[in-house]
Order: C-alpha cells, then structure tokens, then sequence
C-alpha cells in the first residue's frame, strides 16, 4: 500500500488517460483526511465533486485520531525549532504515513525536509 499525496491525486484526475493513472490503477493506494479535503477544496463544479467523492471509494482510506493530530503537532514543533516551516497538512500527511508505515508518493519537497528529522517517514521513488 501507498499513501498517495494531494498532487499525485490531482494529477492523476486531470489525465485519467495517461501514464500516471495507468500507475495508480495497478498500485494499492491509499488516501487520508488531508488528502482528500484538499482535492475536495479544488473542485469547481458540484459534479467535479460527485466525481472526487465517487472515486475516493475506489482507494483505501486510512483512518485517523486524535492520537495523530497530537502526533503531527509534536512534529510540527520538532521541525519548528529546527528552523523550519511545513504546511498543517503536509505534516499531517507525513505523520499519517509514518503511522501506517508505508511509503508516500508526492511530488513536494516539504517531506524531504520532514525525512531528515524523521528517518522513518518512506517516500515511494516512482
């Protein structure tokens, strides 16, 4: 399994004919909380957002607590103090994927910066 990001997810909705979406089709991904209100968030029709709700169906979802949000802020601050800033959902993300221990799949150089003070988040290498 593979926690899919919100641009692989965007990508992957605006060119359902391409390579990308062939890939995602055969791998098992996974979304979270974050991931999908962002997608949501994008959605500039209500039938584009019948469309994300319908497909959302088709990927794994991975629950989530209050056990992770405290998670992500004890994240947060370590990269804080560190000098540096990442968005809530990003942290969120990166914290999601730890949990579950499987790799995240993006395109964002926020996590690179998470996976040098936390070793053990995977990112997936396409």
């Amino acid at each position: 399994m593979i926690l899919a990001d919100t641009n692989i997810m965007v990508d992957y909705f605006r060119s359902r004919n391409s390579d990308l979406a062939v890939k995602v089709d055969s791998l098992s991904i996974a979304l979270c909380g974050p991931v999908r209100a962002e997608i949501l968030h994008g959605a500039r029709t209500n039938e584009e957002i019948d469309d994300f709700l319908t497909a959302f169906k088709t990927f794994e979802n991975l629950p989530t607590d209050d056990y992770d949000w405290e998670g992500t802020g004890f994240l947060l601050n370590t990269l804080r103090s560190n000098g540096i800033q990442v968005p809530l959902a990003d942290a969120f993300i990166a914290f999601t994927a730890m949990k579950y221990d499987i790799p995240l799949w993006t395109k964002d150089s926020h996590f690179k910066f998470i996976q040098g003070y936390y070793p053990e988040l995977k990112l997936y290498e396409q």
